[in-house]
């Protein structure tokens, strides 16, 4: 789904990091941002009449219970930087929703480093993670509101794109994304974006239905690869208020479809 111009950025401001001399290993390309926007359809982002299908049988069997509906106040997503590059960051929310707590901006990620990201009831965004500054990039999406209580929902989603492997985990239990390194597997990026493998623009990314791409189809399921690639939604599994998300090839426990 197209993100509308009801979203608005919370810090999407364009930084030329490169400038900073933080960003990658020698070598790493220039970055290069576009201005289109897209979200899985009934996911953590998506704020219209939601809808849950069941993850993939594989997962199920690791999953957290549910617990029923979060008592706290607030969400705390937590990310780790286990790619090796330091890496641009960047946040933004559902427009009326609240501002994410101290209100972080476009930054720079360090290697070896982590973050967090902590968030109030009616909360709707997304952090990009990437290579470069795109819009376009790998992303977290985050909820945090009605109308089945206040649940957690979170996703890992490459409708837009895929730049680094991403995988967010509950209680030590993964319960959406696919830290599979995309770029290695051999398959053909269908829209290489500038650079050497800094990021591959998803083709399906306005086509609701599966399958996907043969170049995202090793995470089908697992993270968001079309717009209704559902078993990637992990709403209700994080019932703690606590999700960990890891950036790279490292997961907190072993999931079949994460290999």
């Amino acid at each position: 789904m197209i993100f509308s111009l009801y979203l608005t950025a919370l810090a999407i401001a364009i930084v030329p990091v490169w400038a900073r001399g933080r960003l990658a290993p020698r070598g790493s390309p220039s970055p290069s941002p576009t201005s289109i926007f897209g979200t899985a359809v009934g996911g953590a982002f998506d704020q219209r009449k939601p809808t849950f299908a069941p993850v993939l049988a594989n997962m199920a069997k690791n999953m957290a219970k549910e617990a029923g509906a979060f008592n706290g106040d607030r969400l705390t997503v937590k990310i780790t930087n286990a790619f090796g590059w330091d890496l641009p960051i960047s946040y933004q929310s559902n427009v009326g929703s609240p501002t994410i707590i101290g209100n972080p901006s476009t930054n720079t990620f360090l290697a070896g480093s982590n973050t967090q990201v902590v968030v109030t009831r009616n909360f709707a965004g997304a952090i990009f993670i990437g290579k470069s500054f795109d819009p376009a990039n790998s992303k977290i999406e985050i909820s945090f509101s009605a109308p089945q209580g206040y649940r957690p929902g979170v996703d890992v989603s490459y409708v837009d794109g895929y730049s680094v492997p991403i995988t967010c985990s509950c209680g030590g239990v993964p319960v959406t994304g696919c830290n599979i390194p995309l770029f290695r597997t051999g398959r053909t990026c269908p829209q290489n974006g500038p650079g050497d493998k800094v990021i591959c623009y998803n083709p399906k990314k306005t086509i609701n239905g599966g399958p996907a791409d043969p170049f995202f189809q090793p995470c089908q399921g697992a993270a968001y690869t079309y717009p209704e690639d559902h078993a990637a939604n992990a709403y209700g599994k994080c019932d703690n208020g606590d999700i960990q998300c890891c950036v790279g090839v490292r997961i907190y426990a072993a999931l079949v479809k994460h290999r």
